[in-house]
């Protein structure tokens, strides 16, 4: 049975924004994360209040895994997913919603990158610029070589990441970055 607050702030540490609600609807706590994704005037002391969200998302993120997050105050530029899950916390049922603002890229790390795959440090910053949707002409423009160059070591990415494709290969490295420290993640 987790501890409401280490389990959130775990859930701070790998980059996830994470909102506890009860088995009624009734918000209970939230990360930091989540609290600045939330509201710019939320402080780490200011309770989380059940009404920033609507009535409707609290129903939803009770009985569905995925879904829209509808805030009370929606700021314009925000766009908010949920994942549910169930657990056990304070020795009670609560769902634990992740919250994921689709504005936000996670910047793949290259030196991770290298380490994991075995990379040079060249592919490491390669595979990562891929990772962020530039175009091969864009990277070969910026680093000043050829397309021919960067195709060639696209190829080695792809032989040591076991992938053959650049979708196949930039859905592997979002799954590998997945828990990004915060000062890792760019709006």
């Amino acid at each position: 049975m987790p501890d409401k607050y280490a389990l959130l702030n775990v859930l701070d540490k790998v980059g996830s924004a994470a909102v506890l609600i009860n088995c009624r609807g009734k918000t209970i706590d939230c990360n930091m994360l989540a609290r600045k994704i939330i509201s710019d005037d939320v402080s780490e002391t200011t309770p989380i209040d059940a009404e920033l969200f609507t009535s409707r998302m609290i129903s939803n993120a009770l009985t569905e895994p995925f879904g829209t997050v509808e805030l009370e105050r929606p700021r314009s530029d925000q766009r908010l997913v949920f994942q549910a899950m169930d657990i056990t916390a304070m020795g009670e049922a609560h769902r634990l919603l992740i919250l994921i603002d689709l504005a936000v890229r996670t910047q793949v790390c290259a030196p991770a990158l290298e380490k994991i795959f075995g990379l040079t440090a060249a592919e490491g910053r390669l595979a990562a610029e891929l990772s962020r949707g530039i175009p091969l002409a864009t990277i070969a423009q910026s680093r000043n070589v050829s397309i021919a160059t960067l195709r060639t070591q696209l190829a080695s990415i792809f032989g040591k990441t076991g992938t053959s494709r650049q979708p196949e290969l930039v859905a592997l490295l979002a799954r590998v970055c997945q828990f990004s420290p915060m000062a890792d993640v760019q709006r």
